[in-house]
């Protein structure tokens, strides 16, 4: 499984002996003396990554993004292909000794590719991918959680892939100034646990978020590379909608003239992504295939894919509408005067 150690290349070139395994919090493995007496008491994590590692799905050719942002993606890789030229010839691995991993944060609305391109940035360094679901991470045990996130890294290492962590709002967070409870306790040591993590890591971690404004301002100056996904424009979504076609899918014709038209669709809805459009081919292609015709005669039409992208707009209005909260008084509330013979209408 292990792929081609690009991250080992990287280390080297930006100084680093290139290790195996990742030390934990700090570069050099405690002993039993210099552990804290809450961890000795605690078994070490016992999560198993094993089913969250795998070679990547998608490549570059699969992620269609908005030029600024595929910019960005070109000035990552470049990094890597031109480390030897950067870190040794041109010496920034002289002037750049801590915080040697190469830290990425995809941040935007959901549905903007950030996982899809996080895997075919993984592809492209022909890298394993360690997709991280902070569910796994976060323990009911106070101090187990700082020990998963020192673990994912170290797997992450000794299986040379690149750590990603989506919905890294989650404990990426602002620390705590007032501390009441133990609880309060812990979630700041996570943080500081991840943000040491971050600090003495020497290969590629990528967060991702939809709310990078709850990120705590010490992580966000540690990442190198902020990535913003935006909602895809005119051009990226007519591509979309024509990426998101299967070469098989019969679309109406008429006279052997494509009667669905991807341009007119990505010009008529806007303000949806990428993950949007993909939603509304699948219910658009169920739709066709239910419909009381001979196989041969079903095909999915336009009208399906205006009436799956509407329905699928609908549902997003619905699902972002704020809940009316009713706040209970005590008391008398006094109740605005009647109107009489229309006063105060407009």
């Amino acid at each position: 499984m292990p792929r081609a150690d690009k991250i080992g290349a990287f280390r080297q070139a930006t100084g680093e002996k290139n290790t195996s395994t990742n030390k934990g919090i700090n570069e050099t493995p405690r002993s039993e003396n210099d552990t804290q007496s809450s961890d000795s008491e605690q078994p070490e994590s016992n999560i198993d990554f094993t089913p969250y590692l795998r070679e990547p799905k998608y490549t570059l050719d699969d992620v269609i993004l908005p030029q600024t942002t595929k910019n960005q993606i070109d000035l990552i890789l470049a990094e890597i292909e031109y480390q030897d030229l950067i870190y040794n010839e041109w010496g920034m691995g002289e002037k750049h000794k801590l915080d040697k991993a190469l830290s990425i944060n995809f941040s935007g609305p959901p549905g903007t590719g950030k996982t899809l391109t996080a895997e075919a940035l993984a592809h492209a360094l022909k890298l394993n991918i360690l997709l991280v679901p902070y569910q796994q991470l976060e323990s009911k045990y106070v101090g187990e959680t700082p020990k998963n996130i020192a673990k994912a890294f170290e797997f992450a290492t000794s299986n040379n892939a690149v750590l990603f962590f989506d919905e890294a709002d989650s404990f990426l967070g602002k620390r705590l100034e007032n501390v009441n409870q133990a609880t309060d306790t812990a979630v700041n040591l996570t943080r500081s646990v991840m943000l040491m993590q971050l600090s003495s890591y020497e290969g590629i971690v990528v967060f991702a978020t939809n709310l990078i404004r709850n990120y705590d301002p010490a992580f966000i100056s540690r990442i190198r590379w902020k990535t913003q996904f935006d909602l895809p424009d005119e051009e990226a979504r007519a591509k979309i909608w024509q990426a998101q076609i299967p070469s098989k899918l019969p679309l109406e014709k008429n006279s052997d003239k494509d009667l669905v038209d991807f341009s007119e669709l990505a010009k008529q809805f806007d303000e949806i992504s990428g993950r949007d459009i993909k939603n509304a081919v699948f219910k658009a292609v169920v739709a066709a295939a239910r419909e009381n015709k001979s196989k041969e005669e079903k095909c999915v039409t336009q009208s399906l894919f205006v009436q799956a992208i509407t329905e699928i707009i609908e549902a997003n209005k619905a699902a972002s509408k704020q809940e009316i909260k009713l706040t209970p008084v005590d008391g008398t509330v006094e109740l605005p005067p009647p109107q009489i013979n229309g006063e105060n209408d407009s």
